[in-house]
């Protein structure tokens, strides 16, 4: 990545971090509508923030997202069925930490570790929606910065994490995530540069943007699998825009509710 691309997307993190933050101390209890066959997530684990490089926030996937069939989804690439009672415990384990904002209220004077990301659970149950945002959470276990009903939730959720991706298939469905990060005309690359992907649309880029997201399925999500056959998260491949500019490629595969 460039200078200029990594601290803007530095920056659109740190935007991201505040905003979050101001509501971190505070459950979302608000109404979800059902009004949709697609699947809806019971819990997500996510893991938002933290100085990362261009596009890297866009590219990652929930930890965990389990559903209320059962099916545990980890980091868009494995999944595992469970039983109607782990998603029983899980889901009344979740609720009852994340309606309560006091559980997300750092200890004070408890150290705080710069440019970590931030998790977030989210979990959903008789149509309403707790959520609560948690700075470092794993990176302050030993200091023990929040409530121990936080730490509790961590582990449960790192036990079921640990179990898909030991036990559990794979996922791959024809259905994926684009990312395409733009390329300084005057950066040395030291890959070859492609020609653009037969198949896969071309990013509509407007001024001074540097970033483009577009989910892909079906053909034109195999086409961007084809020419990028293995989605690797450090060495991103470069290929060549009709217009001529350079642009890095990635993706990940979709969740059911994406």
């Amino acid at each position: 990545m460039n200078r200029r691309s990594l601290l803007l997307a530095a920056g659109a993190v740190g935007v991201t971090t505040v905003v979050g933050g101001a509501g971190a101390a505070a459950a979302i209890a608000a109404g979800d509508p059902e009004g949709s066959r697609t699947p809806r997530p019971m819990l997500t684990w996510e893991l938002v923030g933290g100085f990362v490089p261009a596009g890297w926030s866009a590219l990652r996937a929930p930890r965990l997202v389990a559903y209320d069939d059962g099916v545990l989804i980890a980091d868009a690439g494995k999944r595992l069925r469970i039983g109607q009672g782990e998603v029983r415990s899980l889901r009344n384990h979740a609720t009852t930490v994340l309606r309560d904002p006091a559980n997300a209220r750092r200890r004070p004077g408890a150290p705080m570790i710069a440019d970590v990301p931030s998790t977030v659970f989210t979990a959903r149950t008789n149509g309403r929606k707790f959520s609560l945002q948690f700075e470092g959470l794993e990176e302050t276990r030993r200091d023990r910065a929040y409530p121990t009903p936080a730490y509790s939730l961590l582990d449960h959720c790192t036990q079921l994490l640990d179990r898909v991706n030991r036990a559990g298939t794979a996922w791959h469905p024809d259905a994926v995530r684009m990312i395409v990060v733009l390329l300084d005309a005057a950066q040395p690359v030291t890959t070859p540069v492609r020609a653009w992907p037969a198949g896969v649309p071309v990013p509509q880029l407007r001024k001074n943007e540097f970033l483009a997201q577009q989910d892909l399925r079906d053909r034109q999500a195999r086409a961007l699998q084809r020419a990028v056959p293995h989605a690797d998260t450090v060495q991103w491949p470069v290929f060549r825009l009709p217009d001529g500019r350079r642009a890095q490629i990635n993706w990940r595969f979709l969740l059911p509710h994406e």
